[in-house]
């Protein structure tokens, strides 16, 4: 490749290099944004995610108090022998 024609597509590069950062920078925002707004419209999930913690709390609760009642009752099944 003869030296004019090497400076050219150098010089023709750089111009793309150029467009290129010029495009990221002027769309950078608009993507930040867009991608603010899906995150932000996926945690109005994580409040679901807190209400099924607190349903699971629930039940895990009613749970022990069951097998608190069980454990009782079979002590004192045990204590006549």
């Amino acid at each position: 490749m003869p030296l004019p024609e090497m400076v050219v597509w150098i010089v023709e590069w750089g111009v793309m290099q150029q467009w290129l950062m010029e495009l990221i920078v002027s769309w950078l925002p608009f993507i930040i944004l867009i991608g603010v707004w899906f995150w932000l419209s996926r945690a109005g999930s994580l409040s679901k995610f807190a209400r099924i913690y607190e349903l699971q709390l629930d039940e895990t609760k009613r749970t022990n108090v069951l097998l608190e009642r069980i454990a009782i009752s079979l002590e004192k099944l045990r204590l006549p022998q």
